[in-house]
């Protein structure tokens, strides 16, 4: 895998897009990425992070804070990445999601992320589409990289505090960096499957034992027997044949009482039947009885139904006859009522009721033109105002169009001094961004000069801390070996060779003295030597670099002080207003133009139709005139005398409404005379068909048909009885019951009797039944878990004891768990391979040993390191080596860990390595010793690129990236690239 190109926009400090080429770096090999402390060295590598995985090692859990805090609003957030794999050259381009203002309206929106996947097809039209999709992107990238992202910061991208975090951290810690990088997950799950296995088998034995015991119990609470103490499903299976023997005798004798309740239910039943009919007899005779009192009664109800049935023929004539009667009596009162509200004798009402409308009908076209007249009347006012106000409007008019010409002229020339005063606004845009820059670098200036002394006081700090550190070490030195005889003699032993003349005698060994400083206070300063050191060439670098920015600040200040770019800055401020005030004055001077135009033409038609409106409005006033003047004549000649035509005509509509009614009145007398006469006749042909003398006697034989109806009922029903009885006393089975009362009570008791007797032996056997299949069914219970926990027990000795090894338990020496075994195998091939270069970084000094030691109170172990020190030839632990050796050391096992994760993901070949560590921390020597290393990584074509701030490296690496800090905040990537490179 080769990182080829990186392209950078709105992301971390670097808001402008930035285009890294690392193909151009390719000859070199090995490269520096620089720029002061805080200006994002890292942040290219969060980048490549990101493209690759969609997140970056420093940001974890917070995606929206990887948009540029610097960038525009409208600029996007992206990351491009082009990468060789094999043959094959890809590129991704991935966004975070993040906030961005909205294009339309105020307010922001929330965008999405995003990522797309492409590769380059060299026959073809170049980048073709792969993915579109995060999740999709993902999905493809995966077989590819063939790297988790755990994987790719431990073997491609060494990230910045990652460096030493394998080489210091716990065992625990480590399994959970390992479990990461080789995906061990599984023996862990294996670990917990088995335990869980274990656990529970141990409660299903648990549970089928005490679910067995339970079961014996209750069988022998069934049987009423004691639970026997051994051989359970023997007992059982004899108990159970004893309970289906108990059920059958049951059976027998429930079977015998309900022969015994069937015998009696049918006697019950017979005494039933027989005491029914008797009482049936009984009734029927009594009935009969009392029905024939009722005789009389019901022959006179006969005699008075048949006389009211013989007059219903008659009797709707006679209320015919009666009702014409009335009729004619109430039609004379109307006659007589209409003659009186016409008021004198007219022979013929209709004819003169004819006259009456012939004159409402002339009066009708004048009582419209009497309704119309105040409608009349007032047109003429309003026909004369609305001839006024044309006559205003027209004026108005051309009083406006005749000021139209001063107007144009006043806009003419405050258009012409607009445009003079606009000619200036682009020399007045230029002239203030100069002010602007100039008043920026005039506060940089100031910024940067504080800076200067700051730094200068730091670093002058720092070489006084260095020269007190090396006069404190120089002190302890010399302090040492001035008592060095004094150690050496506190070390003789009788017969021992002296080491410094060889003799076995020692007659006058010198004193030690107690103030000669131990080795440990010696190491200790020179660490104190180092670290001042350090910090001093840190200071040094920070002082060249404030003092560069100072004369940059100078140069772009050009001489000035700030109140004189202050008001060079206000100048120009007022000189782009005024430019931007004439710009506004020269738009509105133009439209203002244009609105004077469009009014002439408005004006001149809007005149001509005035002149025309003004013709028609008095044409209206005569006719108004005129109309008026007609209709009043023809209205007041209509009265007649009358208030109004309206009056006039109301009085000839009374008249002509009471002639009507005297008309109809008559006809309807002359209709009621002729009904009455023809309901007459009808009625005496009804008497004389009936036989009946009058009309009276019809209606004393009458009834009403309610009554009528009531009286046939009660002799229907009276008949009814009388056959219903005398047929129940015909019926045999009535007629042929036996005298002798039957004994209903006694065949009852004799019933319930035998009825309980079937209950009770009913219950036995039920109770019997039940015992005897839950009998069968716990035997066959208690059987079958005697064969259950068999088979589970023979399985717990099996999973048991596996389960307590895998867990680190039991039989397992080493206290290790499975996941802990497989990954120190792992780590052993890991300190095999960092061995290799620790070696040769120390001068074969120190070694790495993998510790598979039980470790103290339970916690884990099998994942230990230490350090064998061949000047001592003794282990200790890793963190005892000084700052420099745990460089080294954390590089020799990143290196390893990077080749042996390589070869687990299946020969991944890495082509890029990126180290972000402190190399500030090591001496000349050290680095230089770290650097072969790094270096020897270039064989076979790979590219190393190393971020740091120490200039010894910038001197011997030349080829790189350097990385700048904007004076607005933000970050450029420069290029590094020597000659011939």
């Amino acid at each position: 895998m080769r990182i080829l190109r990186l392209g950078i926009e709105g992301f971390g400090p670097f808001a402008a897009r930035q285009e890294i080429d690392f193909e151009a770096l390719d000859e070199a090999g090995l490269f520096l990425i620089t720029g002061r402390t805080g200006s994002g060295k890292s942040s290219i590598l969060d980048a490549v992070c990101f493209a690759l995985y969609g997140s970056a090692p420093r940001y974890d859990g917070g995606q929206a804070r990887l948009r540029s805090d610097h960038a525009d609003p409208g600029t996007p957030t992206s990351v491009s990445l082009e990468l060789a794999v094999g043959t094959d050259r890809w590129r991704v381009v991935r966004s975070p999601e993040y906030v961005r203002p909205k294009r339309r309206g105020d307010g922001f929106t929330r965008e999405p992320q995003s990522a797309s996947l492409e590769r380059w097809d060299s026959e073809g039209d170049g980048w073709v589409g792969v993915a579109a999709r995060p999740v999709d992107v993902a999905e493809h990238l995966g077989p590819i990289l063939r790297l988790t992202r755990e994987q790719f910061l431990q073997v491609i991208l060494l990230a910045q505090g990652r460096f030493q975090e394998f080489l210091r951290a716990r065992s625990e810690d480590r399994l959970g960096l390992l479990r990461a990088l080789f995906g061990t997950e599984r023996f862990g799950r294996f670990e917990a499957e088995v335990a869980e296995r274990a656990k529970s088998l141990e409660q299903a034995v648990g549970a089928a034992t005490a679910a067995l015991h339970a079961d014996v119990g209750r069988l022998a609470a069934v049987a009423e027997e004691e639970a026997p103490a051994q051989d359970e499903a023997a007992w059982a299976a004899a108990v159970a044949a004893r309970l289906a023997a108990g059920a059958e005798r049951a059976e027998a004798a429930a079977e015998h009482a309900r022969r015994a309740f069937s015998d009696a239910d049918r006697a019950a039943a017979l005494a039933v039947t027989t005491a029914d009919r008797q009482r049936r007899r009984t009734e029927a005779r009594a009935a009969i009885a009392r029905l024939d009192t009722q005789g009389a009664d019901v022959a006179a109800a006969r005699v008075r139904i048949a006389a009211a049935v013989r007059v219903l023929p008659v009797l709707p004539s006679v209320q015919a006859a009666e009702r014409a009667d009335a009729a004619l009596q109430l039609a004379d009162r109307a006659a007589v009522d209409a003659r009186r509200a016409v008021g004198e004798d007219v022979a013929d009402p209709a004819s003169a009721g004819a006259q009456l409308e012939g004159r409402l009908g002339a009066l009708a076209e004048v009582l419209a033109l009497e309704r119309d007249l105040p409608p009349l009347a007032s047109a003429v006012p309003a026909a004369e105002a609305a001839h006024t106000a044309a006559e205003e409007h027209l004026a108005t008019l051309v009083a406006e169009a005749d000021a139209l010409p001063a107007q144009r002229s006043a806009l003419d020339a405050a258009l012409a001094r607009a445009e003079a005063a606009v000619a200036g606004a682009a020399a007045a845009d230029e002239a203030l961004v100069r002010c602007r820059r100039l008043v920026a670098a005039v506060a940089e200036q100031a910024r940067a000069a504080q800076a200067v002394g700051a730094a200068d006081l730091a670093h002058e700090a720092a070489l006084a801390r260095e020269a007190e550190a090396l006069a404190r070490t120089r002190s302890l030195v010399t302090a040492r070996l001035a008592g060095a005889a004094g150690l050496l003699a506190a070390e003789l032993r009788p017969g021992d060779p002296c080491p410094v003349c060889g003799s076995a005698e020692h007659p006058h060994p010198a004193e030690q003295d107690a103030r000669t400083p131990d080795e440990g206070a010696i190491a200790l300063a020179e660490e104190h030597q180092r670290t001042a050191a350090e910090q001093r060439a840190a200071a040094g670098t920070a002082a060249s670099s404030a003092r560069a920015a100072h004369a940059a600040a100078a140069g772009a200040a050009d001489g000035r002080t700030a109140a004189e770019a202050e008001d060079l800055l206000r100048d120009a401020v007022r000189a782009v207003d005024g430019c931007r005030a004439a710009q506004s004055a020269r738009a509105d001077a133009v439209r203002a133009l244009a609105t004077l135009t469009a009014r002439g033409a408005t004006l001149a038609a809007s005149v001509d139709a005035a002149r025309a409106r003004l013709q028609q409005r008095a044409a209206d006033l005569v006719g108004a005139r005129s109309a008026h003047a007609t209709a009043a004549a023809r209205v007041a000649e209509a009265r007649a005398g009358h208030p109004s035509v309206a009056e006039h005509a109301a009085g000839l509509r009374r008249r002509l409404e009471a002639l009507r009614s005297l008309e109809v009145a008559e006809r309807r007398l002359a209709q009621a005379d002729a009904d009455r006469q023809d309901a007459a006749l009808r009625l005496d042909r009804a008497l004389a068909e009936a036989s009946v003398a009058d009309a009276a006697a019809v209606r004393a034989a009458a009834l009403p048909a309610a009554e009528r109806e009531a009286q046939e009922a009660r002799v229907r029903s009276w008949e009814t009885a009388r056959e219903r009885a005398g047929a129940q006393l015909r019926d045999p089975d009535v007629a042929g019951a036996p005298d002798e009362p039957a004994d209903v009570d006694g065949a009852a008791a004799a019933k319930a009797a035998a009825l309980a007797a079937r209950d009770a032996a009913a219950e036995v056997l039920a109770a019997a039944r039940g015992r005897a299949a839950q009998g069968q069914q716990l035997a066959a219970d208690i059987a079958g878990r005697h064969g259950a926990i068999a088979q589970e027990r023979a399985e717990l000795e099996v999973v048991g004891p596996l389960a307590e090894v895998v867990r680190g338990g039991g039989t397992n020496a080493l206290r290790m768990r499975l996941e802990s075994y497989v990954l120190a195998s792992r780590l052993e091939q890991i300190v095999v391979a960092a061995n290799a270069r620790l070696g040769a970084m120390t001068d074969g000094r120190f070694v790495l040993q993998h510790d598979d030691a039980v470790a103290y109170r339970g916690a884990r172990s099998g994942l230990g390191l230490e350090v064998l020190d061949e000047h001592t030839g003794r282990p200790r632990p890793v963190a005892s080596l000084s700052g420099g050796e745990t460089f080294l050391a954390s590089l020799a096992l990143a290196l390893g860990l990077a080749e042996v994760v390589s070869a687990e993901a299946g020969g991944v070949r890495l082509d890029t390595l990126f180290v972000d560590e402190g190399f500030g921390s090591l001496d000349r020597r050290t680095l230089d010793t770290a650097m072969e290393t790094l270096d020897s990584l270039r064989a076979g074509g790979r590219m190393v690129g190393l971020i740091s701030h120490v200039e010894a490296m910038q001197e011997d690496i030349p080829a790189g990236l350097h990385v700048v800090r904007l004076p607005d905040g933000s970050s450029e990537v420069l290029p590094r690239i020597p000659a011939g490179v």
